[in-house]
């Protein structure tokens, strides 16, 4: 993974429900976009899924870099999701 790509840093988890967890993130090296699916750290192998941002009170699709958002995610990492975690985008293969 190139040093600037893109990563969702994990600010805090509030909500966890098995195999989905509500956060509150931060953007880094570019924008985060409801589908995109994202590695947990190292060692897990598991993913999760970007299913929605909310900003500011309102839904949206694309959570600008650096900006700060409350996000849903799903997968089977979700459970093991926590603050200053940073996931990276799931490479296609």
């Amino acid at each position: 993974m190139a040093a600037d790509a893109h990563r969702l840093l994990i600010i805090s988890v509030e909500t966890v429900d098995g195999s989905r967890a509500e956060c509150v993130v931060r953007s880094l090296h570019g924008p985060a976009s409801v589908g995109t699916v994202y590695r947990m750290p190292f060692p897990s192998n598991d993913t999760v899924e970007l299913t929605e941002i909310e900003w500011y009170g309102q839904a949206r699709q694309v959570l600008d870099e650096m900006h700060h958002g409350k996000v849903c995610l799903v997968g089977p990492g979700a459970g093991g999701l926590k603050a200053e975690d940073a996931l990276v985008v799931q490479e296609q293969v």
